[in-house]
């Protein structure tokens, strides 16, 4: 016989093995079908609100890709390959590069609108003109550059590459130039830009480029022509008369030495007495006034050089002779300023006005300085007066 107790644990167990009842309004249901769940199903949660789904629904219905939760199927749309519902679609981003939907960590382009998933990132080399990574250009020096950049760029005006680094403009146009060309290419003897491989060479031989061959003036009549409206230009509208006649000399540049050069300046040769970057020179000697100008320049630097010259031939007879080199080279860059301000040629004007150095720019910023403090007239009175 079993004891009572024994026979009252184990209606307790069998108990514990048969189904609860459950009535219909505590039944579990599930979100989708609304159907009872009686068998397996899956929550998730979505903004701290737990959704039930049944087996079949979770099987049956699509998933969205990123939240990964499931939806009735007006719910979602097909995007680049995968599902998403509505709220993952809006937030979407994709990868430039790969075109994948990113999930974790990306780059964002600094002007905004781009993003980059990280693998792509680390893997791409990056423009060195926009900072995006992806397929670029290699370009002189390693240097990176995407084709949407390369347009952008500027170009050299000599070897016409792509500048991404340093480069260089001159006062006598334009165009930038790239530092290889600037550092290794010989230079136009008349503007100092570097030439490419299509230039001009003198007899004397001197090199110029085609833009200051288009300009340049070999004829001696019209180079005196030009020397003659200078000097009654200075005389008419600066008050820059010179009693003594000057003889005008067009020259080439002496291809020989300085030592030579310096010779002819002495009247100790019959050679020119211009070398280097020599463009004219007024000399005085046993009596009779000369002024030597280098045929073959642009025409605003002819202009230019007379007006230089012509200054000096006034200087020699209105000036102190020991005058200091600043004074008297800064007012003949007055006098060549103004000729050029009367005929128009406003590129050379601000070429000149731009120059810095000793005793040419220095000298001309400090005529200019005169000028504008004291008038005109008490300039020209000053500088026939003061040595320094």
């Amino acid at each position: 016989m079993i004891p009572n107790h024994r026979i009252l644990l184990t209606l307790l167990a069998l108990l514990a093995l048969w189904p609860a009842s459950i009535s219909p309004a505590e039944a579990l249901h599930c979100d989708f079908c609304g159907e009872a769940i009686t068998g397996r199903y899956v929550t998730y949660t979505l903004d701290n609100v737990s959704i039930d789904v049944c087996q079949n629904c979770d099987r049956t219905l699509p998933h969205c890709a990123a939240c990964k939760l499931p939806y009735r199927p007006n719910q979602v749309v097909k995007q680049r390959g995968e599902i998403l519902c509505r709220a993952c679609q809006a937030r979407a981003i994709y990868c430039e590069l790969c075109g994948k939907r990113i999930e974790g960590k990306f780059y964002t382009s600094q002007e905004g609108g781009k993003h980059f998933c990280q693998r792509c990132y680390m893997q791409y080399p990056k423009c060195a003109v926009c900072g995006r990574p992806g397929p670029v250009n290699r370009l002189p020096g390693n240097v990176n550059v995407c084709a949407p950049c390369l347009p952008s760029l500027q170009r050299c005006a000599t070897c016409g590459k792509p500048i991404t680094g340093t480069y260089y403009k001159f006062a006598s146009t334009d165009k930038v130039y790239c530092a290889d060309c600037k550092e290794h290419r010989p230079q136009c003897y008349a503007c100092g830009t570097p030439l490419g491989k299509s230039y001009w060479v003198f007899q004397d031989g001197r090199k110029i480029c085609p833009d200051c061959n288009a300009r340049a003036v070999i004829d001696e009549k019209q180079i005196r022509a030009i020397m003659d409206e200078v000097r009654r230009l200075a005389t008419q509208r600066l008050g820059l008369d010179v009693r003594t006649a000057y003889a005008v000399r067009v020259q080439q540049l002496n291809k020989t030495s300085s030592e030579d050069a310096a010779k002819a300046k002495q009247g100790e040769s019959l050679v020119s007495p211009l070398f280097g970057k020599e463009l004219g020179l007024y000399r005085r000697l046993n009596g009779v006034s000369e002024i030597f100008l280098l045929y073959g320049l642009p025409v605003e630097m002819i202009y230019e050089t007379a007006a230089h010259e012509h200054a000096h031939a006034w200087q020699a007879e209105n000036c102190p002779p020991d005058q200091s080199p600043e004074l008297r080279e800064g007012f003949a860059q007055w006098v060549a300023g103004e000729i050029l301000k009367l005929k128009g040629y406003t590129q050379a004007l601000e070429r000149l006005e731009a120059r810095d150095d000793n005793p040419y720019g220095t000298g001309y910023q400090k005529i200019k300085t005169i000028e504008q403090n004291l008038g005109r007239a008490p300039m020209l009175e000053y500088v026939q007066k003061v040595k320094s």
